[in-house]
């Protein structure tokens, strides 16, 4: 196996690493491949409970409401980790606590306690196009994390500045979720689209910036899952070459697989060192150029990986091509890199 750089990081996150990659190695390692393949509600659930011990079922809430209290960078740490393994399991737990941050930031602090183990993994129905008026929601979500057989969704209306919150019950009227059909990648956050037609909220949360702050954890976790997916495919890729023939010679004895190789090392040092940033800075903006550049590399990491295992790159058993599917998913949500870089360009000039 390949070591990577030492990065630099205090102890609890390196002891929170350790931890993370230890519970990922055993838990999702083993049964990566069948997660991706059958990604039953019951099969996940099994595979994320003893992520409970690492705080991640509420990772985001400050300890004094129920949470795990980790802060942003401490989270993003955790789902790298898991990334590494299985990166599906890394997007149902994003999801899952970003559709729980509303609760910790507006006046209705009661959520946590409505959700327990049965209820997870909360559904996150963002973005999309919603509105509440009279206790009835209305709209339209066209795609959602954790929608199918979900308990609880978590909804953020359009109007009043993104400071609203809303929950709905999944199984209440008004409410039809439809399951993606076919998911591409991150299969294990089993996706689907909701329509709602005066379905009761269940809680309404106000207070701060709900919009915009759920936009940033979506972009930070999603950049240190392509980080993960990064390390992943390197290590994938790395550990073929180093045993396989080409030409008489070692795949890894060749130039252009070496630098193939040394891209992908590239792109899981710049993964983290733009997410550890992003997550100092705690704005926006960072979180969007961490979540674009490393989504761009988990990418292209994919890709090279293939292209080292030659033909055997899109067969299942080497695992390259579920890499690239989950990289796709990483870069095209929760918008595309072209609205984001708009968006950006939006923000720099609006102040």
């Amino acid at each position: 196996m390949i070591k990577l750089p030492e990065f630099s990081e205090d102890q609890e996150y390196r002891i929170l690493r350790e931890t993370a990659a230890a519970y990922a190695a055993k838990e999702l390692g083993p049964q990566a491949e069948q997660l991706d393949l059958d990604p039953a509600r019951w099969r996940i659930k099994e595979a994320i409970a003893k992520a409970e011990d690492l705080g991640m079922l509420a990772a985001l809430i400050p300890e004094d409401y129920g949470g795990g209290g980790l802060d942003d960078y401490a989270f993003c740490v955790a789902l790298e980790e898991i990334a590494v393994e299985e990166a599906g399991i890394a997007a149902v737990l994003l999801a899952h606590n970003a559709a729980l941050l509303p609760a910790a930031m507006g006046e209705f602090k009661a959520l946590i306690t409505g959700v327990g183990p049965d209820a997870f993994p909360v559904c996150l129905a963002f973005p999309g196009e919603v509105s509440f008026a009279d206790g009835k929601v209305k709209g339209r979500v066209p795609f959602a994390l954790n929608a199918q057989e979900c308990s609880l969704i978590t909804l953020l209306p359009g109007g009043g500045g993104g400071t609203q919150a809303l929950t709905v019950r999944g199984d209440a009227a008004g409410v039809e979720i439809n399951a993606e059909p076919y998911q591409m990648g991150l299969r294990a956050a089993r996706a689907g689209s909701i329509r709602l037609e005066d379905a009761e909220a269940s809680n309404v949360i106000s207070g701060g910036d709900m919009a915009g702050e759920v936009q940033r954890v979506l972009m930070l976790g999603l950049a240190s899952i392509a980080t993960g997916i990064s390390r992943n495919a390197l290590q994938k890729a790395y550990a073929y070459a180093r045993e396989r023939y080409q030409g008489g010679k070692m795949i890894i004895e060749h130039q252009q697989m070496r630098i193939f190789l040394a891209e992908m090392l590239a792109a899981v040092e710049q993964g983290r060192a733009l997410v550890k940033k992003a997550c100092e800075d705690g704005g926006l903006a960072p979180a969007m150029v961490a979540w674009l550049r490393a989504t761009e590399r988990a990418c292209k990491s994919a890709t090279d990986g293939v292209q080292v295992h030659g033909g055997y790159g899109y067969m299942r058993d080497y695992g390259m091509e579920r890499l690239m599917r989950d990289a796709k998913y990483c870069q095209m949500y929760p918008m595309t890199s072209q609205e984001a870089l708009l968006r950006l360009l939006e923000i720099s000039e609006t102040g």
